[in-house]
């Protein structure tokens, strides 16, 4: 007869120096905020303060995932996802042009 053995792992808040979580989460009841472009501005838009830039502020899975129901997934968000990872990477100005007309910011990107 085999044994089995359980060990509690405690969990430990993470914080990261390069992704963000503050875009709503979906399909959560506890959460009041919808996925939306007013929330998408309401991120974005704190671009160029506290030191958040656009890139910083796109590194949310999250808001990612939400982008995928609107951007090509194979082109568009690969190379979004590319320019997070990789911040010598510049992210095209006609994806910050699109994702700032989505979420109706006036080019304050």
């Amino acid at each position: 007869p085999q044994s089995h053995s359980l060990t509690v792992v405690p969990i430990v808040q993470h914080s990261s120096e390069m992704l963000v979580s503050q875009f709503p989460k979906a399909n959560r009841d506890h959460d009041t905020r919808q996925q939306t472009h007013d929330e998408m501005k309401k991120q974005l838009s704190k671009s160029g303060t506290a030191g958040w830039t656009f890139v910083d502020l796109l590194a949310d899975f999250n808001l990612l995932i939400y982008l995928c129901n609107y951007l090509d997934m194979q082109s568009d968000i690969q190379k979004i996802c590319q320019s997070i990872v990789d911040r010598d990477v510049p992210l095209d100005e006609g994806y910050k042009l699109i994702i700032a007309s989505m979420a109706g910011l006036d080019n304050a990107y």
